[in-house]
């Protein structure tokens, strides 16, 4: 039993740094570069209030769907796709591990950013950091399902969109599910975000079981 364990930790710890080598970097340049984007499109020194949030609502966010949106891109190839799929693990295990470390990249450069917004005595709080966060999964769950559904990263991309600007359009009326509720004054709700980030993810992947995509 424990070299069966022994064995299966090494399959996955395989799988994981085969993932950070290939599937991983573009995806974490393409958010990293939405930090540097963020820095350079908006003041982060010395905000205070709602204004704290706008980088992080208006563009930092983001980083959610560059990282969450692109998990199934390699196997859009089916060359790539049919490898994948005749392993022993399985694709459904891969596309897991990848959102779990993708979604944690999230979180480290958001928290990377609110240090920045920080040393620029910006009064960022724990709660700006949890609100952003929240955004951010919420919008690259909605991508990746798009993306996972359509088989197509572009679509899960357009989802995103869609959904960015109807929070921009319809404001209060998406209530806790607005992306710009912190922007807009409403310091409570982000949770309920989470919440449907995880609904999406979870109905997403039972989706495309149901449909043999995983």
């Amino acid at each position: 039993m424990h070299m069966r364990m022994r064995e299966k930790m090494e399959i996955y710890g395989s799988i994981l740094i085969n993932n950070l080598r290939l599937q991983f970097p573009w995806p974490a340049l393409s958010a990293a570069a939405l930090l540097i984007l963020t820095e350079l499109m908006f003041n982060i020194n010395s905000l205070e209030g709602a204004a704290v949030a706008q980088p992080l609502e208006m563009l930092l966010v983001w980083t959610g769907p560059a990282l969450l949106a692109t998990v199934f891109l390699p196997e859009q190839n089916p060359e790539i796709r049919d490898v994948v799929r005749a392993r022993q693990i399985g694709y459904l295990p891969v596309c897991l591990l990848r959102i779990l470390y993708s979604s944690l990249t999230v979180v480290l450069l958001v928290l990377f950013f609110a240090g920045i917004m920080k040393a620029g005595e910006s009064q960022v709080l724990p709660y700006h950091v949890w609100g952003c966060v929240c955004s951010a999964l919420l919008l690259g769950a909605l991508g990746l399902a798009g993306a996972g559904i359509s088989g197509n990263a572009a679509g899960g991309l357009m989802v995103c969109m869609l959904y960015y600007l109807a929070s921009y359009g319809l404001g209060r009326r998406l209530g806790a599910f607005s992306l710009f509720s912190m922007t807009k004054g409403q310091m409570e709700g982000k949770g309920w975000q989470l919440a449907a980030a995880a609904a999406v993810t979870m109905g997403a992947l039972a989706v495309m079981k149901r449909r043999k995509q995983l």
